[in-house]
């Protein structure tokens, strides 16, 4: 009977100083998990249209020359990470657009994470992620954790994480813990479900509002509060130091944030919905606006399967 391949973190790089601010997370990662580093670069053809015609160097070199330099690019940046890390260290150079090159690297590997840097900022919060990495949160099913761009080094650590849940998508978030947890000592989980006040809504046969009882909030709440202490007694079993919080308030994402701030947490680990054919048409709408917002690296636990 054959080996399974042990299973691999992912440390996507275009060649950028920022995207290497992954590469020590995603090799502490790798070594906590006794996984393989995958370390992948993509080299994206150049369109035929943007050649002058009278260009002095055939297409056909061009394209050997640029990836050739992609190939020792990576070699360089895999040497070096094999130099500093006892985990085994893979470097891949794959063809194709950069989003959908990547995806297909993962979904044809056993990957346990995807550890990556967003890009642009703009304002106080990130208007807009970086094109890659909001592709791949919406096709692949491997949890992606995402590094803001920092110039100062990104955290080798994880001592306090921020664990938001809606009761709906539990077990891939829960699981995706054990990949920041390490081997659980010194971390401590603040499982938190928001609940936003009930507001009444014209009903669809009468233009009144619906009728909605009197304790109707109250009584989300204490189902919120029973479900987090229920589920923090589940988790007890693991040995993980947990507590929780239910927050209330209208905007859940916000609310999340505000929390995160607070217990300054290190990470915020959150879960997507929704799966549309091949690739998720939209990110959940909460966990869209967690990650562009906050402060600190977030996890982003996609539904096991999108189809």
């Amino acid at each position: 009977m054959s080996t399974p391949a042990p299973r691999g973190v992912l440390v996507p790089l275009d060649g950028s100083q920022l995207a290497e601010q992954a590469l020590s997370v995603g090799a502490g990662r790798a070594r906590r998990a006794g996984a393989t580093l995958h370390l992948v670069s993509v080299h994206e053809p150049m369109p035929m249209a943007a050649m002058p015609p009278d260009y002095p160097m055939p297409v056909q070199e061009l394209e050997a020359e640029a990836h050739e330099e992609r190939v020792q690019y990576l070699e360089s940046v895999a040497a070096s990470a094999r130099a500093s890390c006892s985990t085994p260290v893979v470097a891949s150079v794959v063809t194709g657009g950069a989003a959908a090159a990547l995806c297909e690297y993962v979904e044809s590997h056993p990957m346990e994470l995807v550890v990556m840097t967003t890009h642009g900022r703009g304002g106080v919060s990130r208007l807009w992620l970086g094109s890659v990495a909001d592709r791949m949160l919406r096709r692949i099913t491997t949890p992606v954790l995402l590094l803001h761009p920092d110039e100062s080094a990104q955290p080798a650590e994880f001592h306090r994480l921020l664990v938001a849940l809606d009761g709906e998508i539990e077990e891939p978030v829960l699981d995706a813990i054990a990949l920041l947890d390490g081997d659980g000592k010194g971390v401590h989980c603040t499982l938190t479900r928001v609940v936003e006040p009930a507001v009444p809504i014209l009903s669809g046969l009468a233009a009144r509002p619906a009728r909605l009882p009197p304790d109707w909030n109250a009584r989300r709440e204490v189902d919120a509060r029973n479900y987090l202490a229920r589920l923090t007694d589940r988790l007890g079993t693991r040995g993980w130091d947990i507590s929780w919080q239910v927050l209330v308030g209208r905007g859940v994402a916000g609310q999340v944030l505000e929390l995160a701030d607070a217990i300054r947490a290190d990470a915020i680990v959150v879960g997507t919905h929704g799966a549309r054919g091949v690739e998720r048409l939209l990110l959940g709408s909460v966990a869209d606006k967690i990650v562009r917002g906050s402060k600190v690296p977030v996890l982003v636990a996609p539904p096991r399967s999108c189809t």
